[in-house]
């Protein structure tokens, strides 16, 4: 899946696995990301079982690991540029 990612949003229960990393260090390579913190996402049953961002508001991106998810989001925003 190729996909431009312009917005990242994390949802605050899943932060404590390493969502907040993630997105500070995409935030580092890409100033113009935007990303938001939310207390819910609505992924509930994702929330406590795996890593996960929504990108550009519809699309649901999981990893096992923070650097697996941050390896993910990297090779998609390489692929449209």
């Amino acid at each position: 899946m190729s996909l431009e990612i312009k917005k990242i949003d994390v949802c605050i229960g899943n932060t404590d696995k390493g969502t907040d990393w993630v997105l500070e260090e995409l935030k580092k390579e890409h100033p113009e990301l935007k990303g938001q913190r939310w207390g819910c996402l609505g992924n509930c049953g994702n929330c406590y079982k795996k890593l996960f961002v929504m990108a550009n508001n519809r699309h649901l991106i999981e990893a096992d690991t923070k650097e697996e998810l941050l390896e993910t989001l990297k090779s998609q925003m390489a692929e449209n540029n």
